[in-house]
């Protein structure tokens, strides 16, 4: 099981010394929708260059454009980009083309799809490496981590990873871990906590 940290600053000095600290107990670090649009791609290319062993990811969130600015992405040091399952077929081919050419990886984010098992069977069958359930950080006050959601699409995937994302705390761990994710994504409890390195810490050896 592996650990994503999200990172939504507005700069990427903020990101690395966030990483600085958290770097140990992480295996893929995300530039995160905020930061990338703030910092650009240069934001990939600097964390890439900082931690070569971590994977980066960008999340894009694509919804057009897919082959063109994944490729982009990658090219500029990420690892594995993002596109959205509510986007049409084409745009999450190029996504998966892109990354594929390369030897790369794509993923794609579930947040806001409606008919959840029927999506994922399809997205699974154009070739993503990842599938995430996310729950939208506006609707974090009203919903629970969907292992519901996860459950229903780990049974219509025969090759993808899945993941879960939203609102993660460290509280939540032994409950997410029962849910048997592939990955689980943690942002604000590591870039809000007050000691990040031991949240991420604690976060990784309940997940061994």
């Amino acid at each position: 099981m592996k650990l994503q940290a999200a990172i939504d600053y507005d700069t990427i000095h903020e990101a690395l010394d966030l990483m600085e600290e958290i770097h140990p107990y992480v295996d893929i670090v995300e530039i995160g929708t905020m930061l990338g649009l703030c910092e650009g791609f240069r934001a990939l290319t600097v964390m890439k260059e900082r931690y070569p062993h971590l994977k980066v990811l960008c999340d894009a969130k694509l919804v057009d454009g897919g082959y063109d600015i994944a490729g982009r992405a990658f090219d500029a040091g990420a690892d594995i980009v993002t596109t959205i399952g509510l986007a049409n077929d084409e745009t999450c081919l190029g996504v998966v083309k892109a990354a594929h050419e390369r030897n790369k990886e794509a993923m794609v984010d579930m947040i806001g799809v409606p008919n959840l098992a029927e999506r994922a069977e399809e997205l699974d069958k154009l070739g993503f490496d990842y599938i995430l359930v996310h729950t939208a950080h506006d609707m974090l006050s009203r919903l629970n981590a969907p292992l519901d959601a996860l459950a229903s699409i780990k049974k219509s995937v025969k090759h993808a990873r899945t993941g879960i994302s939203g609102g993660i705390t460290l509280n939540m761990i032994p409950e997410i871990i029962a849910g048997n994710p592939d990955w689980i994504v943690v942002g604000g409890a590591l870039y809000n906590a007050k000691k990040p390195g031991e949240v991420a810490k604690q976060i990784k050896e309940a997940m061994k």
